[in-house]
């Protein structure tokens, strides 16, 4: 059963807004660019992995979770989660085409692709065990005593693995069925209730990844960021404020709140607080009443009164 469905990471939405607003001229941008292009390439694996999952059926209940981040001795951000009565599996998942190399000593990730070109990647294997390692002491500490595994998943065989991991499980997207279902199943150290409990813990006690704003993570200049509302029809960056709406001046497309989302582009991307001010730079208003009007939002929480009001923006996915 899935519990925590496949969802875009809010990652992903501000990486997303970073290269629409990043000049194309900054010396970060094509670093930016391949970094979106990854992943990309990563959410299309784990959203296919998911689907996979959920057509599975297995003799005995099991959750799965998508996206799960846990602190133990430090942040784990596992990309897939199964639990059952039995064991609690991660599934690492790397949609990495070409011809994929698992080295050791040091252990180390590489690829070759069709143009001869190699690349090198950090280890999924020191990865995965990390994970096992820090997720079983935070669930002894919660009291939940279960068999942790761990499986890098390739979703599609696009993927040409001419050399395997040593020591840890490889499986393609259509091998997870078969390899959880030769997992052991005697003596369940849970029960159904204690397999609930453990459940809502891992679901309160996710967090959300929010490296937030993205100019103070990857050390850019505000200035380096293109403002204005994006429009909803062609999503061309200069939108006009008129009566009552708002019109793009390239499609000629009318919208009453164009503005929400430029709004929270501006959290994701430029910084964490926003005043009146900074509001009317931003969205290109020239009417202090207007800025106030479009900040009135229950996702954003005031501080201060009048000219020293200050919003914040509260993230909850």
């Amino acid at each position: 059963m899935i519990v925590k469905p496949y969802t875009q990471t809010l990652y992903m939405e501000a990486l997303i807004s970073l290269n629409k607003r990043l000049h194309k001229n900054h010396p970060k941008y094509i670093s930016l660019r391949e970094e979106l292009h990854r992943n990309i390439a990563g959410n299309i694996g784990e959203e296919a992995v998911m689907n996979f999952i959920q057509k599975v059926n297995l003799p005995y209940k099991f959750y799965a979770f998508h996206n799960i981040s846990l602190y133990g001795e430090s942040l784990i951000q596992m990309d897939i989660l199964i639990i059952s009565q039995y064991y609690a599996v991660i599934l690492e998942v790397k949609n990495i085409q070409g011809e994929i190399e698992f080295k050791s000593h040091p252990f180390q990730l590489s690829r070759t692709l069709a143009t001869g070109e190699r690349q090198s990647f950090d280890s999924p294997e020191i990865q995965l065990q990390e994970y096992i390692y820090q997720l079983n002491g935070i669930f002894k500490e919660a009291g939940f005593s279960i068999p942790i595994y761990g499986a890098v998943v390739f979703p599609f065989t696009s993927s040409y693995i001419k050399t395997p991991p040593s020591k840890t499980t490889m499986l393609f997207r259509n091998e997870i069925r078969f390899y959880l279902r030769n997992l052991e199943t005697q003596n369940p150290p849970l029960s159904i209730e204690a397999l609930n409990n453990l459940k809502n813990f891992i679901l309160n006690k996710t967090i959300i990844y929010k490296p937030f704003p993205l100019t103070q993570r990857y050390s850019i200049n505000t200035d380096d960021i293109i403002t204005g509302v994006e429009c909803t029809s062609c999503n061309f960056v200069g939108m006009k404020k008129v009566t009552r709406h708002w019109i793009c001046t390239r499609c000629k497309n009318i919208s009453n709140n164009a503005h929400h989302q430029t709004i929270k582009e501006y959290f994701l991307v430029y910084k964490n607080s926003i005043s009146n001010k900074e509001c009317r730079h931003f969205l290109k208003l020239n009417n202090i009443h207007e800025a106030t009007r479009m900040l009135k939002s229950p996702n954003l929480i005031k501080t201060g009164k009048y000219k020293d009001a200050i919003y914040k923006m509260h993230f909850t996915h």
